[in-house]
């Protein structure tokens, strides 16, 4: 229509009339969207144009006015007709979604309730050429509406005894929830022999589908209720009334039951409906950045409106509606008509507000500044002519055609500045796009490395109970992550061990829970001194001691009898890492009541000390299995040890020194380390048992290959001091009376007995009990074999097992079965170790067990279990039950006395190593043990 009349001087057009050009640029300036945002709006002085206001609408200026033309001629002034076709070419960068209807030449719509039917029929049409002009998505599919339009359509019996029931079915037909049904039995009938996973899985997703859809549909959820919570919020019909239920809301809007409400308030619902989706559809929420921002408002031009046919009615409704709620809508709604809209002609003979509302074409930018300059004014006080801006087209005065042709062509083709701008770069889909990329990049990559350092900072796994300090890795694990380190295949074994009887004890939990449940925890050192696994033996074998009590009780069946959990907890090389295990243990205890003690602990130093002190803290008893240094038993009031004192091995080892067959003299060598307290504790014990025999013995210190402490203090008496184990090992070649060792076997005896080896040392040489760990070693023990030697042991283990007896030959058994590789000559190391952990963690079995047996009432604690530890001993009553423990490694029998520790006359036997071989007959034996006599020189003690 326009490019018949552009370039043809002298023919006057359906826009020649004055103002036509402001006409048009009003309105290309109303449909286009600000480039960000939309904040209230201005237009230039100079030219009808937007620029932006304060995006914080405080004055209440934001919104979209409603044009009405008023068009006495519209057959040859069809100034819509016009507008529509420049819409219709200015389609770049995107089209602006319109729609067009003339009520004019449409039948004069029957009223039957009020104005409802018509503006329904009127919006209905606008929903259809708005989504038929959808591209890409870009409009919405008017949800809300076309829902409230369904729902006004269904009728429901009035005989209907579950009308309720009967509408959600209705609406369960045309949700997602049914198109999903019918995908299935489409799915279902062309798969006949689908396999019973794909059934399952779509009979699961139908399921889901369908308990998804009976919880949203009430409209009480918030957020996943969607539709249907809006209607239940909605002002309108007092969904209040209905309890706040879409389904006896919607039942209210069927037809038969809506031709009962208010005609005004339907409308008014009808109305906001359609402007709700409409606002969502602008919406860009943050879980939608890829929807393109729209740059055009959306328009719905109705020609030929009057008072009869709705089109004057849906302005009065609009009106209403954005004055009640108050929300910004994105509809820009233009009327022709050749009246003005009934609530205009209500005020025209107002003094100022009808002044306003006399504008004509030509002041359109004037009008729509002063319109908005009122309307703040005009939405407080809820006018009924907020939102109009009035427009009369002059006929009367018609301009010279030739100059009203020569303004038309010099907007140099005025279509070209109706296509939209494009959004800011900052608001551009691509843009949102590739920020929420980055966002979720460095969400992913945040997230990433967080995982990444949690799994180093916790040893390469997401287990928050141990921790990698810079060089080793501590902490608490349940035997399905490795502890020790380095490790090997006998280790794995052991802890793989571990774990199966875990889930084991679990399992049998679950079937018996009368039974008592208990965990125990064996802390060790299980970082390697000498940085191989082989130096870690000793440590394999306590916990594999640990692993043949916890299977003893899997087999139990007594109700008394407690199933055993275990975790096995490194506290680090040397016990420097303890105390943070131990807090780490007294967290993990205050969630977890049945971890009721610590077995095991290692070398009585400064650092094991600390340990103990930091595990009483924490309120969990303890049960060492080869800690000796004699301070350690009156330290803790919850610890208690298996193994005998200092004070007792060097009374057992000084008789045996006094009979050996040459003895000129005795020399005790130690170690130089301040924080090494065995060491230094049992050469003042040794040294005072000798002088008190008569033995004329001197003492010697080196300094240890691994210190306990940065500072290491001299800890001897004007003493002699080697530079290291080595050269103290070499200072026996010239003395030929007998030696011991009173330091630690690993890694300081291997470089002692191998220097003196090299020198070919003729000296009797006697080492601690700690010398077996080295023992243990066999790899490292089998390097010397030139020089033969003593140790001391808390627990000799028998070779064959079929010498031993009683209680031991139920262990040794049990442990060859369950680690083979124990039944072997390269596999056994005879040090005892396995043993003495089996018995510290008989202790605990054995105390919860007498705790049930006094009363099944009474709840397993660390406390009650530390109660029954001190029970453990031998009563002279006849009454009273025997309630000692026959151990491995002798009787433990804490003497009845609550402030005893150690156990009565623990034994010790002292073994002899020859070729780098452990001889299987105990050299000597002092102590209580069945099947094992003890010597006859056996110095009596506690």
């Amino acid at each position: 229509m326009v490019s018949t009349l552009r370039g043809q001087e002298g023919k006057t057009g359906p826009l020649l009339f004055k103002g036509a050009v402001e006409l048009v640029k009003l309105v290309g300036a109303l449909r286009q969207r600000p480039r960000a945002g939309d904040p209230a709006r201005q237009l230039h002085e100079s030219e009808v144009r937007w620029r932006r206001r304060n995006p914080v609408d405080v004055d209440g200026s934001r919104g979209l006015p409603m044009l009405c033309l008023v068009n006495a001629d519209r057959a040859r002034f069809p100034a819509l007709q016009v507008i529509c076709e420049l819409l219709h070419e200015s389609a770049e960068p995107e089209p602006t979604p319109y729609v067009y209807r003339d009520l004019a030449v449409q039948p004069t719509p029957v009223r039957r309730h009020g104005y409802v039917e018509p503006v329904r029929d009127i919006l209905v049409s606008a929903r259809k050429g708005l989504v038929q002009q959808s591209t890409g998505g870009r409009l919405p599919r008017f949800p809300l509406f076309t829902l409230l339009v369904w729902l006004m359509g269904e009728r429901i019996d009035d005989g209907d005894q579950h009308p309720d029931r009967t509408l959600a079915f209705r609406v369960q037909k045309i949700s997602l929830h049914h198109r999903f049904r019918h995908a299935v039995q489409e799915i279902d009938g062309s798969l006949p022999d689908a396999p019973p996973v794909l059934r399952l899985f779509l009979f699961f997703c139908f399921v889901v589908s369908l308990l998804w859809f009976w919880i949203t549909v009430p409209g009480r959820v918030p957020v996943i209720s969607g539709k249907y919570r809006w209607f239940v919020r909605q002002p309108h019909l007092a969904p209040k009334l209905s309890g706040r239920n879409f389904l006896r809301f919607g039942r209210r809007l069927t037809d038969g039951h809506w031709q009962k409400e208010d005609p005004e308030y339907v409308c008014r619902l009808l109305v906001n409906a359609f402007l709700e989706d409409l606002r969502r559809a602008y919406r860009i929420g943050l879980w939608k950045v890829w929807r393109k921002r729209r740059m055009g408002y959306p328009m719905l031009l109705l020609d030929g409106a009057d008072a009869d046919n709705g089109g004057y009615e849906l302005l009065r409704l609009v009106n209403a509606v954005r004055n009640q709620l108050g929300d910004f809508d994105p509809l820009l709604l233009i009327t022709s008509g050749s009246e003005y809209p009934p609530p205009v002609r209500a005020v025209l003979s107002a003094p100022v507000r009808g002044a306003r509302l006399k504008s004509t074409a030509d002041a359109a930018g004037t009008a729509y500044r002063s319109w908005q300059a009122a309307l703040p004014i005009d939405r407080l006080a809820r006018r009924k002519i907020t939102w109009f801006l009035p427009l009369r087209i002059d006929t009367m005065d018609l301009p010279d055609p030739a100059v009203a042709v020569s303004a038309w062509n010099s907007l140099g083709g005025y279509h070209g500045d109706y296509q939209l701008d494009r959004p800011l770069l900052w608001t551009r889909r691509w843009m949102r796009l590739s920020m929420a990329a980055i966002l979720l990049g460095g969400v992913v990559g945040g997230g990433a490395y967080a995982v990444a350092a949690t799994r180093q900072s916790h040893c390469g796994s997401l287990i928050d109970s141990v921790t990698w300090t810079g060089f080793e890795c501590v902490g608490v694990a349940d035997g399905t992550f490795p502890m020790f380190q380095p490790s090997n295949d006998h280790i794995r074994q052991v802890e793989d061990r571990i774990a199966d009887q875990n889930r084991q004890a679990a399992q049998l939990h679950d079937a018996y829970p009368a039974r008592p449940y208990i965990t125990l925890v064996s802390l060790q050192a299980l970082t390697s001194s000498n940085g191989t696994a082989d130096g870690l033996t000793a440590a394999r074998e306590g916990l594999e001691g640990v692993a043949v009590a916890q299977r003893r009780q899997l087999v139990a069946r007594g109700t008394a009898d407690p199933i055993v959990r275990v975790l096995v907890a490194n506290a680090g090389r040397g016990m420097r890492e303890g105390v943070r295990v131990a807090r780490q243990l007294a967290v993990m205890a205050a969630r977890d009541r049945g971890i009721v003690g610590v077995v095991g602990l290692d070398m009585s130093s400064n650092a094991t000390s600390d340990t103990i002190q930091a595990i009483t803290d924490a309120g969990i008893p303890m049960v060492a299995s080869t800690l000796s240094a004699d301070e350690l038993a009156g330290q803790s009031p919850l610890y208690f040890q298996v193994a005998p004192q200092n004070q007792r091995e060097a009374e057992v080892v000084a008789e045996f020194v006094k009979r050996q067959p040459k003895l000129p003299s005795a020399r005790v060598y130690y170690s130089d380390d301040g924080s090494d307290k065995y060491s230094s504790n049992l050469r003042e014990d040794l040294l005072r048992a000798l002088r008190r025999r008569g033995i004329p013995v001197s003492a010697a210190a080196f300094r240890p290959n691994d210190p306990g402490s940065a500072d290491p203090a001299h800890v001897h008496y004007a003493e002699p001091l080697f530079g290291n184990a080595a050269a103290a090992g070499r200072a026996t070649c010239s003395y030929g009376g007998v030696v011991f060792f009173a330091g630690r076997g690993v890694p300081d005896f291997g470089d002692f007995v191998s220097a003196a080896a090299l020198c070919g040392s003729d000296a009797t040489i006697i080492g601690d009990d700690d010398v077996s760990r080295y023992v243990a070693d066999q790899p490292t023990r089998r390097q010397n074999r030139a020089l033969p030697y003593y140790y001391a042991s808390f627990a000799a283990a028998p070779a064959p097992v079929a010498q031993a007896r009683g209680v031991a030959r139920d262990f040794y058994l049990g442990l060859n079965e369950m680690f083979g590789f124990e039944d072997s000559a390269d596999g056994r190391s005879l040090d005892g170790h396995a043993a003495l952990a089996y018995d510290a963690s008989l202790v605990f079995i054995s105390a919860t067990a007498y705790l049930r047996e006094s009363s099944a009432d009474i709840p397993v604690s660390p406390g009650a279990v530390w109660r029954e530890i001190t029970a453990i001993h031998t009563s002279a009553a006849a009454a009273q039950i025997n309630k000692h423990i026959d151990g491995v490694t002798g009787a433990i029998d804490y003497g009845g006395d609550i402030a005893r520790h150690v156990p009565l006359n623990k034994p010790i036997a002292i073994m002899r190593v020859e070729n780098g071989e452990v001889l299987p007959t105990i050299q000597a034996f002092c102590g209580t043990a069945t099947g094992i006599p003890a010597a006859s020189w056996c110095p009596a003690g506690p």
